[in-house]
C-alpha cells in the first residue's frame, strides 16, 4: 500500500483530531503491483496509433467481480468522506447527499493523476516531445473510451466544453440552461405539458409535431431532459427519439441529471439515434473539475468557422486568409483544453462502465422503492413528483408543519441537516423555476405576486416595500448514491423524518437575512458564519515553505454554540443528541430567546396570506402556550400545496 507520509498528505483535512467520535477509515488504496507502469503504458501508445480506448486507460486496479465490494471500494476512496466539520451542537462528519448537483473527487482516480499523469503533464496540440505526446494520446484516449461507453459511431463526435425558420420544443422538467439559450434568441419556443402522472406527453408532443412538420413547415428541434434534476422522473428517451425523427426532427438530450446512473446510447436503433447529447461529467463521482461534454451527430456541424476561435483551430494562416482544420472535433475546442479534466472524465466514464449501468440502475431502484416505502404516506414529508413512475434516487420535498399550518423554510431543512447530523443537501428552486411552480401548484397569478417580493428591480417591488428573497418558495433536494451503504441510507432517512417530525422546535435558534434567505444560528453575526471559514488568504509561505494559518478560526464556531444544557447527552450518535437537544429544548427558548430583533418580513397587510413558512417567533410563542393547538389560523394558513400525486 502507500506510504504512510503520502497517504496523510493527500487526506490532511479529514484525518484531524476531533471531539467527536469520526468512524475509522481505512486505506482503500491500489497497490503497486497490480498498477500497470506508466512507462510500460506509453510504450503501448507509441507503438500502435491505434490502440483500443481500454488500452489506453489500463485496469487502475484488478477489481474484484463481486459488484458490492467495488461499490464498497468506490465508497470508501471519497475523498473527504467522514471529514469533521464544526456546527452549533459540536463537531458533525460530512454524510454527502448532493450528488444531483456535483460529484465529489474519489483517491484512486486523483491518485493515478498525480502520479502516472501530472509528472509528464504538458500542453497539447503537439507530437514534437514526449510530454506533449503523451499528454496528447490522454487525452485523445479519453474520448475514445467516452465514445465507447455510449455507443458513438463515425457519425459522432465528442467535443470537451464548457438558417431556416425552426421551432424549438422543450418539457416541462428542463433546467434553466436548456431554457433561457432559447428564449434570448428569435426561435419559436414550445412547452410540452406532462401527464397527470408527471411525464412528458407524448401524445400533445405528437399532435405538436404533425402540425409543424406538415403545416407550418418549420424545422423542428426537440431539446429535452433525460431525466428531471428535481424530481429525478426519467423521460422514455428511445421512443420520443423515434417519434422526432419519424417527422424529420432534431432530437438533443439534456443527461445532465441522468447520465451517472443509466446507459447513454447514442445509437440504440436506426430510428432511435439522438442527434446530440450534453452531459455534466462534474456530476459523477470522481468527476470535480471535468469539462462538460457535447456529443453529437457530425451533420449538425455545417458551419466552416469554429463557435470559438482559437490555437489548434487552424490548418494554415497567411496575412490574408484562414483556413480551419476539417476536423470537427479539433476544430469546435479552440485554445487550451481542460487537458487534465478530459483525462479525468475518460476515468469517469471507465469506472461507471466497470461498475456496470445494469448495476447502478438496479441500486437505484432498490433505493427509490425503499424512501418511498417509507415516506409516500407521510403527512409531514410531502414529496415532489409521482411516486409511481421510473425515477432516480433524486428526491425533492417540502416539511409540512400542522399545528401552524406552514412549512418550514427550505434553506433552514438544509442548515438543520447539516448542524444536527452533518448531512450536505441543497434547497431552492434548482435552476428548474418553470417546472418548481408546477409541482408546487403555483398559478401564474401567484408567481407574479412571489416575483414581486424578490425582483431586484425597484420599480417591480410592492411601493415602499424592500427586498424579500425569503419570501421565494422552494424545496430540499437530496440524493442517495448508488454506492452508498445501506448504514448511510438509513441514517439520512431517519435524520429527514426526525426533521420533518421535530425540525420545528429547533427554528427559535435561528434567525434569518431577508436579502439572502440565509438562516443563521442566533449567537453568530450576520455573514461571519461566511466569513469565518477557510479561505485562501490563510496560505503562507513562512519558512520558504507553504503553511495553512487556522488560528483565527481555532474555536470561533465553538465560542458560538447552542448552550451545553440542550445539547447535552451520553450517546455520541447525532440521532440520539437530536432527540434529546428536541425534548430539552422548550424550556431554554422560553426563558433565553429573544426574537424580538429579527427583521421584520415587511409584507403588505393585502399578502399577509402569502406567507407560507414558520417564523421563529411563532414557535416561541407557541412553546409559552399563547396559542392553543386548535386555534383559527386565519389568513395565516398555508398559502399553496403540491399537486397530489
Amino acid at each position: 500500500f502507500l506510504s504512510n507520509d503520502l497517504y496523510d498528505s493527500l487526506n490532511q483535512q479529514q484525518t484531524k483530531n476531533s471531539s467527536n467520535k469520526i468512524a475509522p477509515r481505512r486505506k482503500a488504496w491500489i497497490t503497486q503491483s497490480n498498477r500497470i507502469s506508466f512507462n510500460q503504458h506509453v510504450d503501448q501508445l507509441l507503438t500502435s496509433e491505434t490502440a483500443k480506448p481500454l488500452t489506453i486507460f489500463p485496469e487502475i486496479n484488478q477489481f474484484d467481480k463481486d459488484k458490492k465490494k467495488l461499490l464498497r471500494y468506490i465508497d470508501l476512496n471519497i475523498i473527504g468522506k467522514n471529514a469533521p466539520i464544526d456546527t452549533p451542537f459540536g463537531p458533525r462528519t460530512i454524510t454527502y447527499a448532493d450528488y444531483t448537483a456535483s460529484g465529489r473527487a474519489i483517491k484512486f482516480i486523483e491518485y493515478y493523476i498525480l502520479n502516472d499523469v501530472l509528472p509528464y503533464y504538458a500542453n497539447t496540440h503537439s507530437e514534437n516531445n514526449a510530454c506533449a505526446l503523451r499528454t496528447t494520446k490522454f487525452r485523445e484516449g479519453a474520448r475514445s473510451l467516452i465514445k465507447k461507453c455510449v455507443n458513438a459511431t463515425d457519425n459522432d463526435v465528442i467535443i470537451f466544453t464548457g438558417s431556416d425558420k425552426t421551432v424549438v420544443f422543450i418539457s416541462t422538467f428542463e433546467h434553466h440552461s436548456n431554457i433561457l439559450p432559447w428564449k434570448e434568441t428569435e426561435i419559436e419556443l414550445i412547452r410540452i405539458p406532462n401527464t397527470k402522472e408527471g411525464l412528458l406527453d407524448q401524445h400533445f408532443l405528437k399532435t405538436k409535431l404533425k402540425h409543424y412538420h406538415h403545416t407550418v413547415k418549420k424545422h423542428i428541434i426537440c431539446s429535452l431532459n433525460a431525466a428531471s434534476n428535481v424530481t429525478g422522473i426519467r423521460t422514455d428517451v428511445d421512443t420520443i427519439s423515434t417519434l422526432v425523427h419519424h417527422y424529420d426532427g432534431w432530437i438533443f438530450w439534456d443527461y445532465a441529471a441522468a447520465a451517472s446512473y443509466v446507459k447513454i446510447d447514442m445509437n440504440p436503433s436506426t430510428t432511435a439515434y439522438k442527434d446530440a447529447v450534453f452531459i455534466s461529467t462534474h456530476k459523477f463521482i470522481g468527476g470535480p473539475s471535468t469539462p462538460g461534454i457535447l456529443i453529437a451527430k457530425k451533420k449538425l456541424f455545417t458551419n466552416r468557422i469554429p463557435v470559438d476561435c482559437g490555437g489548434g483551430t487552424v490548418n494554415f494562416v497567411t496575412r490574408t486568409n484562414i483556413e480551419y482544420v476539417k476536423d470537427i472535433e479539433i476544430r469546435e475546442e479552440g485554445g487550451t483544453p481542460n487537458i487534465l479534466g478530459a483525462i479525468r472524465a475518460g476515468l469517469v466514464f471507465h469506472l461507471k462502465e466497470i461498475v456496470g449501468e445494469n448495476i447502478i440502475e438496479k441500486r437505484e431502484t432498490e433505493l427509490v422503492d425503499k424512501f418511498f416505502q417509507r415516506f409516500r404516506n407521510h403527512q409531514k414529508l410531502l414529496v415532489l413528483g409521482s411516486s409511481t413512475v421510473p425515477r432516480l434516487a433524486i428526491f425533492s420535498f417540502l416539511i409540512y408543519v400542522p399545528i401552524f399550518d406552514k412549512y418550514l423554510h427550505h434553506n433552514l431543512i438544509s442548515i438543520l441537516l447539516n448542524d444536527l447530523f452533518g448531512i450536505q443537501v441543497r434547497s431552492g428552486c434548482a435552476c428548474a423555476g418553470p417546472y418548481v411552480l408546477e409541482l408546487l401548484n403555483i398559478d401564474d397569478q401567484k408567481a407574479q405576486i412571489y416575483t414581486r417580493f424578490m425582483t431586484e428591480d425597484e420599480n417591480g417591488r410592492f411601493d415602499g416595500f424592500s427586498r424579500n428573497v425569503l419570501m421565494k418558495p422552494g424545496f430540499t433536494r437530496f440524493n442517495l448514491s448508488y454506492f452508498a451503504s445501506d448504514e448511510e441510507v438509513d441514517y439520512i432517512l431517519n435524520a429527514l423524518e426526525f426533521i420533518a417530525d421535530e425540525g420545528w422546535k429547533f427554528l427559535p435558534l435561528y434567525t434569518y437575512e431577508l436579502e439572502t434567505a440565509v438562516w443563521r444560528p442566533r449567537p453568530v453575526s450576520s455573514g461571519s458564519h461566511i466569513s469565518h471559514c477557510h479561505n485562501l488568504q490563510m496560505i503562507t509561505y513562512e519558512s520558504g515553505i507553504m503553511k495553512q494559518n487556522f488560528s483565527t478560526l481555532q474555536n470561533h464556531i465553538i465560542q458560538s454554540k447552542i448552550p451545553q444544557s440542550i445539547r447535552f447527552s451520553s450517546s455520541n450518535d447525532p440521532l440520539d443528541q437530536a432527540i434529546a437537544m428536541a425534548n430539552n429544548i422548550s424550556k431554554y427558548v422560553c426563558e433565553n430567546i429573544d426574537f424580538r430583533n429579527d427583521p421584520p418580513l415587511d409584507i403588505p397587510e393585502e399578502y399577509q396570506d402569502f406567507i407560507w413558512f414558520i417564523l421563529p417567533k411563532q414557535v416561541v410563542i407557541k412553546m409559552l402556550n399563547v396559542f392553543e393547538q386548535h386555534q383559527d389560523h386565519n389568513h395565516m394558513s398555508i398559502p399553496f400545496r403540491p399537486r397530489n400525486n
